[in-house]
């Protein structure tokens, strides 16, 4: 997910000798898409809908359209990290005017069509999870899951994982864990919504009672 928010705000900036300023609205967009979803996946929906907005104010300032894509799968994917569904219109509206491969590579992967996905044109850090999930091996991709460093690009990956009905127990409580490490209530109640639903299926009615406990003294 890093790898997208700095291509997001970087990949219009020549970097090079002398003295160039980077423009104010690249920093400016940084800042608010960060924001953005720090509030959202703690729940504070109203201020990450604030802060979102600023952050097509400031991209649309410059006119890139290839940043305004990146921006609106930056939203598609912290909605994937919560198992939302998501409105793609903005972005395919993009994508029909100027199509960028890089994009729509990592639009494919957040709608779930791993089969599409080109792995050498996605963030690095989901390589090892798709290829453990083209594998099949469910301990593998909880592994691989693991060893990702970025929080939110954990998160990306559960929320996919339990779109298509495959993951088990260790996998939901990573993203438990790592919502609770992270102070994202709204990510942290989804996950354990989830690890509780898992457990009533499984029949195992002490667990599903301790988290339920659990839920409703978070909730207070």
């Amino acid at each position: 997910m890093k790898n997208i928010v700095y291509l997001l705000t970087f990949s219009i900036i020549l970097l090079g000798c002398g003295s160039k300023q980077i423009p104010d609205w690249t920093n400016a967009s940084f800042n608010q898409l960060e924001n953005y979803k720090k509030n959202y996946l703690s729940g504070n929906e109203h201020r990450a809908e604030l802060y979102f907005n600023k952050t097509l104010d400031d991209i649309k300032k410059s006119g890139d359209l290839e940043i305004l894509a990146r921006a609106y799968l930056t939203q598609y994917a912290v909605h994937v990290a919560v198992i939302e569904a998501f409105d793609d219109g903005e972005y395919l509206r993009i994508d029909a005017l100027q199509p960028v491969l890089q994009n729509r590579n990592f639009y494919s992967f957040l709608k779930g069509s791993f089969d599409t996905v080109d792995k050498r044109l996605l963030p690095q850090q989901y390589d090892g999870f798709l290829r453990a999930f083209r594998k099949g091996k469910i301990e593998d991709i909880a592994y691989e899951i693991s060893r990702i460093e970025d929080p939110l690009s954990k998160l990306i990956a559960v929320g996919l994982l339990v779109q298509k009905n495959t993951y088990d127990e260790g996998i939901l409580k990573i993203a438990v864990d790592t919502a609770s490490h992270n102070g994202w209530k709204r990510a942290l109640l989804v996950y354990l919504d989830k690890l509780h639903s898992f457990y009533e299926m499984k029949k195992e009615t002490q667990k599903a009672a301790n988290i339920e406990q659990k839920i409703q003294l978070i909730k207070k």
